[in-house]
């Protein structure tokens, strides 16, 4: 299964490709290690081979050898080290490690081996002449079965299973053609040859591990950019900056240029927006204040039925024009606000504004907790919500927040006379007051419902536990500042 990760792939990928060039690596090494093994136990059967060839004389047809050649491992019984000279197919001498057993024939045509007569008259100085000896032919090389060494050895070794490595050759001494063959058991190659690939094998894996902590190394690095860049675009989410810094390398730079694109590309929408909406509002509003001073004259209202519709049409564009403007910030996450700062400037603002009640803020807002949202709707929401508290409160108003995950409970409570649960729901439907002798048109906690619900958030209210109004708004928390 493909892994997710961008790091898995180009670890995984890697592994793959590092262990198939060591298993290669491993098998060119392995071949060519047999074949220098191999080459030394040729090379080492061929020189018993023509030490036997030099050695045997047939005075009157019969073989025989003028010393012993016998030398190790050649005379240990058993050992696989033999070599054996046959005549017609006919073993006539053999190696001490054969004791009376003897191997087999040779299987396919075996190459000649020139050689010059063993005993050569000397020169009128007293030295032999050089022999001149054709180009001897390589030796047949093959495996062939070993004999049954145990039978052929009277002191009880074990049989000897191993398969032969044999080097054969044909000559003739004194007109009498022979077969010369030398052995080597199969332990010879294996032995030194299971060693060495041992130790490759050891070290191609240390290689191996090597390589992986290379390329682990090397994936944590260049991908160090990418974690840098995702830690930038958080920034930016959480309001921290409004543009990627940084310098990232030649492969990252178009796409971060192309970010910074579109975030200035965004904030710039942002700001047309609401322009706009603010073109709107005074484009409408113009007429309508012109409006209304045209109803103003004598006689024009009697009745006041016009009036109370230029009110109804005045609540409702400032309720729509809101609305459009707060849907216009787009994402909310890419700003935040402080929440004590604000509820404090607020909470000045309005003891002086209801001086004559009195009031004490009981600000109980943390000062780490910030909220994802536009500074302005914040202070519109705690404004709407802080305003109505004061008009109803007695003496006191309360002001908490809690952190719960990724949002932000805000709980403004007064101690005025409340509202009962059945008429909770009517307060919150645009454009209706439930006490008209109160100044306000009526949008003040809609609008902040509507404000908190684009944000992803919520207005409900309750019964405070001194008998008024507590109003919980909810909204999406912003990274600790």
């Amino acid at each position: 299964m493909m892994p997710t990760s961008l790091a898995g792939r180009l670890v995984g990928g890697a592994a793959i490709f590092i262990m198939l060039a060591l298993l290669i690596a491993g098998g060119v090494i392995g071949a060519v290690l047999e074949h220098f093994v191999r080459g030394q136990i040729d090379q080492r059967l061929d020189g018993q081979l023509h030490a036997v060839a030099d050695a045997l004389v047939a005075p009157g047809g019969r073989l025989d050898l003028t010393r012993n050649v016998d030398a190790p491992p050649f005379d240990l019984p058993g050992s696989g080290w033999a070599w054996q000279v046959g005549h017609d197919g006919i073993p006539v001498l053999r190696s001490r490690s054969l004791g009376p057993a003897s191997l087999g024939q040779p299987a396919g045509p075996v190459p000649a081996l020139g050689l010059p007569p063993p005993f050569a008259p000397l020169d009128p100085q007293g030295r032999e002449p050089a022999r001149d000896r054709p180009k001897p032919a390589p030796p047949l090389s093959q495996e062939m079965a070993a004999p049954d060494w145990g039978r052929a050895m009277p002191d009880g070794g074990g049989p000897w299973t191993d398969t032969l490595l044999t080097r054969s050759v044909q000559t003739t001494i004194d007109a009498v053609p022979v077969v010369i063959t030398a052995t080597a058991p199969q332990r010879a190659l294996r032995g030194p040859l299971r060693g060495a690939l041992l130790t490759v094998g050891a070290s191609l894996l240390v290689l191996a591990a090597a390589f992986l902590a290379a390329v682990l190394l090397q994936v944590r690095v260049g991908l160090r950019p990418l974690t840098a860049l995702r830690s930038r675009l958080a920034e930016v989410r959480h309001g921290r900056t409004d543009r990627i810094v940084g310098s990232y390398p030649q492969e990252l730079q178009p796409l971060v240029d192309e970010l910074n694109a579109l975030l200035e590309q965004n904030a710039e929408s942002l700001v047309r927006a609401r322009r706009h909406v603010s073109n709107l509002a005074h484009g409408l509003k113009t007429p309508l204040a012109s409006l209304a001073v045209a109803l103003d004259g004598p006689g024009h209202d009697p009745q006041g039925r016009y009036h109370a519709l230029l009110d109804l049409m005045d609540r409702q564009i400032r309720h729509h024009l809101r609305r459009a403007r707060a849907a216009a910030l787009g994402s909310p996450a890419r700003s935040q606000v402080a929440l004590a700062p604000r509820v404090a400037d607020l909470a000045t603002a309005l003891v002086k504004i209801y001086a004559d009640k009195a009031l004490r803020f009981d600000n109980h807002v943390p000062p780490g907790i910030a909220v994802a949202c536009d500074q302005q709707d914040v202070d519109e929401m705690l404004g709407n919500l802080l305003d109505n508290a004061c008009k109803w409160a007695r003496g006191v108003v309360i002001i908490t927040a809690v952190e719960a995950g990724r949002l932000v409970a805000l709980s403004i409570a007064d101690d005025g006379p409340g509202l009962a649960p059945d008429r909770l729901p009517d307060v919150l439907r645009p454009g209706r007051r439930l006490d008209e002798s109160t100044p306000g048109y009526g949008f003040g906690l809609p609008i902040t419902r509507e404000l908190a619900e684009l944000y992803g958030g919520a207005l409900s209210l309750g019964s405070s536990s001194s008998g008024g109004l507590s109003a919980v708004l909810t909204l999406p928390a912003a990274a600790a500042l």
